[in-house]
């Protein structure tokens, strides 16, 4: 929570001040952080900066509170309280270009790790708004200047920037064919203004310098609801919270199946044993019904050879394999980040 004060410097309590939870305490009134900005503008006027320390960028796993109309409320996709993968770039103006092509690329970056389609809009001034038409104008044309130099397609989504800035929004396409805004990029010109943060340039005069705001997941919440559905539960080997179930023929064979476990988790593949007093084909079915990428059958033959039998239900194949070599395997789906 910051004072209500700060929240009128910012400008959220007039433009925002319908999404925000306030509260009073002790006769002073406060408001539920929607937004991690002013925190972090804090952070930076805590010492004297230089131009020589910019760009500068503070990141944070950052929880906010909005108050969403409760018929609008969807599942994951929107709530009330939510993380963000919030980061906030101080740079100077000539730094504006390049600083958003390298979050452009970042995001570029994850959503081709995830298998992601998406689209980008410029999103510009709405009714609700802080600054000046020129400093908006400013901003808008610095964001459009960055995709159109790098060839980057994009929209116009008129009207749709933040109150303090104009932004690009990262619309991903989910399994249904909705488009939800994820990721984010904002220039902003207004905050650092009516916080007065200043940085001293190289001719030693103070200048104030440009505020980017990005995202790239946006809300974990959200962006899991999206990939649940885009993968049909189905994690990749890299996201799934269990990679590895083994399932042991007999109880003769649960050392063996133990064994192999703990090596696996001991590089940081989590692992299962389904061993419970059912038939081999109930803990199979079970096992497969968990979605996991790979099932791992052991018995007799894989105790006495050190190998393993993998049923793969993805490609729905049945195919033996040394242990050593299922290691290799799984460490090679790691690196390459591969389904």
């Amino acid at each position: 929570m910051l004072k209500a004060d700060m929240w009128r410097t910012s400008g959220h309590y007039a433009c925002y001040g319908e999404n925000m939870y306030l509260t009073t305490i002790d006769e002073q009134e406060y408001g539920v952080k929607p937004m991690n900005c002013i925190g972090h503008i804090q952070i930076f006027k805590q010492t004297g900066k230089s131009y020589r320390d910019l760009p500068l960028k503070y990141y944070e796993y950052g929880v906010v509170h909005r108050h969403e109309k409760s018929g609008a409320l969807h599942g994951l996709l929107r709530v009330r309280e939510f993380t963000q993968d919030d980061a906030h770039i101080f740079c100077t103006p000539e730094q504006i270009a390049s600083e958003v092509i390298d979050v452009v690329e970042f995001v570029d970056s994850v959503m081709k790790l995830f298998g992601f389609e998406y689209t980008m809009e410029v999103a510009t001034k709405p009714e609700k708004a802080i600054g000046e038409d020129v400093v908006w104008e400013l901003a808008t044309n610095g964001l459009k200047k960055a995709l159109d130099e790098n060839n980057l397609p994009y929209k116009i989504d008129e009207g749709g920037g933040a109150f303090y800035g104009p932004k690009i929004d990262v619309k991903i396409t989910d399994a249904l064919g909705r488009k939800w805004q994820c990721g984010t990029i904002q220039v902003d010109f207004n905050l650092p203004e009516r916080f007065g943060v200043e940085y001293v340039a190289e001719d030693n005069s103070r200048r104030q310098p440009v505020m980017i705001h990005r995202a790239i997941l946006g809300s974990f919440e959200r962006f899991i609801a999206i990939l649940t559905e885009h993968y049909a539960g189905e994690f990749p080997l890299f996201l799934a919270p269990t990679q590895v179930i083994f399932v042991p023929i007999s109880e003769t064979h649960s050392k063996y199946a133990h064994e192999l476990k703990n090596e696996l988790m001991d590089i940081n593949i989590d692992c299962e044993i389904f061993d419970k007093n059912d038939s081999l084909n109930k803990r199979v079915r079970n096992a497969e019904k968990q979605r996991v990428p790979y099932v791992v059958i052991v018995g007799e033959e894989e105790v006495a050879n050190r190998t393993v039998a993998i049923r793969d239900r993805r490609t729905k194949e049945q195919y033996n394999l040394s242990f050593d070599e299922f290691v290799v395997k799984l460490k090679q789906q790691l690196n390459e980040g591969k389904i």
